[in-house]
């Protein structure tokens, strides 16, 4: 069974990121609204993302991951289908809102459902093997997403939303072959529900977690301004239109593809902290030229994101699961999820600002120094926390 499982996992994953309307989002959003009202829009579906990330996290640990996946797959694709034929931007309030309770649900609980279907035959050192393998299928999916999202629009600016809503459906009749990994899962109720939500904060900053979960949400706050809002609308500051944007962001997935099976090579000579070092200068360089460079080179710089991408987060995915248990394990990834968009929601509306009173390259390389900053402060206090242990065990 767990092989069954794992190949309908991936399909899952597949079918779940085959969203055509990735590269097309924002430029589908301004034939109705305007750009303030984009990134509000932005804002209030990530709002809304945090606030479930963590309920739904810790539904999945008690309900079962199945019965959480299929309740993804049905208000995402519910959601989209409605979205292509929408124009008001009260409309795309709402169903930003619920779009994002759907990710929320799935974000999280995909990944916690691979992990227990080899828990639950113990065979948990292939989860690198198997994270590698998700990656892909999370990232051929994009690709072909991008490149079809991109014409698609040009010709019926509908159909991206449309055709990633029928993706979702098919997902949630998929889904519905699949077995609940028999692991730690209690029984529902609100007490439970509450004890669960405390469970996973708790662990997530536990003394054996803290080190670890301090860095990557670091990194994991500004990647979330990155990914959620920045890159989309630095694209197309540069100039890009639809299709164009559509082959970049297909070549990059296409890269990402190519870059998800060398995560277990590269763990063999790197760490996994390590990994998301690397990938924290890679987005810094990414911005902090941006006032002075030509598109191309942003360009490639991105696309050196993208190649790295799978390899960073299965890096953070090993990090997260290694030193979780099963009967917390969702709830966990999604106190992480919720905890590492909270400075970008706080941030949204004063980000917004400064991006049209000092432009948007002039905010990325702010963006950048601020993310060197921050990293440098980290990497000072682990040192004299590390100076403050050996001096501790030096007079013990």
């Amino acid at each position: 069974m767990t092989n069954k499982n794992l190949r309908l996992g991936y399909a899952l994953i597949f079918l779940s990121n085959l969203m055509f309307w990735y590269a097309p989002w924002l430029l589908f959003l301004l034939q109705y609204i305007d750009l303030p009202q984009a990134a509000i829009l932005q804002a209030v579906g990530l709002v809304t993302g945090v606030v479930a990330e963590v309920p739904t996290g810790a539904l999945s640990d008690l309900i079962g991951k199945k019965k959480t996946l299929l309740l993804a797959f049905l208000f995402t694709g519910i959601g989209e289908l409605i979205t292509g034929f929408s124009s008001d931007y009260w409309t795309f309030v709402w169903l930003w809102m619920l779009l994002n309770i759907g990710y929320s649900f799935y974000s999280g609980t995909m990944e916690a459902f691979m992990y227990d279907t080899l828990a639950a035959k113990g065979e948990e050192k292939q989860y690198s093997k198997v994270v590698s393998h998700m990656q892909v299928a999370l990232n051929a999916a994009l690709a072909v997403g991008s490149l079809a999202g991109g014409f698609l629009f040009t010709i019926w600016h509908w159909s991206p939303f449309f055709l990633t809503g029928v993706a979702k459906i098919a997902a949630f009749i998929l889904a519905l072959s699949l077995v609940e990994p028999a692991v730690d899962t209690d029984t529902f109720s609100w007490r439970n529900f509450v004890s669960q939500t405390k469970q996973g904060f708790a662990h997530l900053f536990s003394a054996p977690m803290i080190k670890e979960v301090s860095f990557l949400l670091i990194f994991g706050s500004f990647m979330a301004i990155a990914y959620e809002f920045l890159d989309d609308i630095a694209i197309v500051d540069w100039g890009f239109d639809g299709i164009k944007i559509g082959f970049i962001y297909t070549a990059g997935t296409l890269l990402a593809v190519a870059g998800s099976p060398l995560y277990r090579p590269v763990a063999r000579y790197i760490k996994p902290a390590g990994i998301v070092l690397i990938a924290g200068i890679f987005l810094a360089l990414n911005y902090l030229f941006s006032p002075w460079i030509t598109a191309g080179i942003w360009v490639s710089f991105l696309l050196l994101r993208s190649f790295f991408s799978p390899i960073r987060e299965s890096a953070i995915s090993e990090l997260l699961n290694h030193k979780t248990k099963s009967a917390i394990r969702a709830t966990t990834l999604s106190t992480y999820q919720l905890i590492r968009k909270i400075p970008y929601v706080i941030l949204a509306a004063s980000i917004g600002t400064s991006m049209e009173q000092i432009g948007i390259k002039w905010f990325s390389h702010d963006f950048a120094l601020a993310l060197i900053a921050c990293g440098l402060a980290y990497g000072v206090i682990l040192l004299l926390w590390q100076w403050r242990q050996k001096w501790v065990r030096a007079q013990a």
